[in-house]
């Protein structure tokens, strides 16, 4: 290959696992293999401080986490759909503070997973709320792949309206933060 400048070198798109590249530092030339690079993956960190109840047993809603704590090329918008910037596997992990907020016959919360508003097959699971003012957490991930542009919701459908999701502010003795009602996080992996 002739000598040419960097700019006019052909763009290299895809690799294989055993791939092996030549790079020049400081007037040295190095082998590196593909399984040595590194890149920083995107990623957001996103919480929502306010609870959570809904109107309806019969309308599939979406969890709600407007507050970017952190993040690299991951954004929410509409407080619920999360953005990646570019295209790639990534992981949405999330734990969300499920509370009934009266007794009663058992509670049932269905949660999934959608992509660009379509619900993804296999990604619903039933959790059963605790009565008389009880609380406890849903937390799992899901990997997918993504477009640049696409956006991953977090739904879920209540079968009482007295179920929901509980943010708690910080408390003292001893201190301790406040509990996000939704916490979720997206990485690229």
């Amino acid at each position: 290959m002739p000598n040419l400048p960097i700019s006019q070198l052909p763009e290299l798109t895809a690799t294989t696992a055993n791939a092996e590249y030549a790079v020049a530092q400081d007037g040295v030339t190095y082998k590196i293999k593909n399984s040595n690079l590194k890149t920083n993956g995107l990623w957001g960190s996103f919480v929502s401080l306010d609870s959570q109840y809904v109107a309806s047993t019969t309308t599939a809603y979406s969890m709600t986490a407007d507050t970017q704590t952190s993040g690299n090329g991951v954004i929410v918008s509409s407080d619920t759909r999360f953005i990646v910037a570019s295209a790639g596997t990534y992981n949405l992990q999330f734990s969300c503070q499920i509370e009934s907020t009266s007794g009663g016959l058992p509670q049932t919360m269905d949660i999934w997973l959608a992509i660009n508003g379509n619900n993804v097959p296999y990604s619903n699971t039933q959790v059963v709320g605790n009565s008389n003012n009880g609380r406890s957490v849903a937390a799992w991930n899901f990997v997918e792949p993504m477009n640049a542009g696409d956006y991953f919701e977090l739904k879920f459908r209540v079968s009482d309206i007295r179920l929901g999701f509980a943010y708690d502010v910080a408390a003292i003795n001893p201190t301790r933060p406040e509990i996000p009602s939704v916490i979720v996080t997206v990485t690229q992996v």
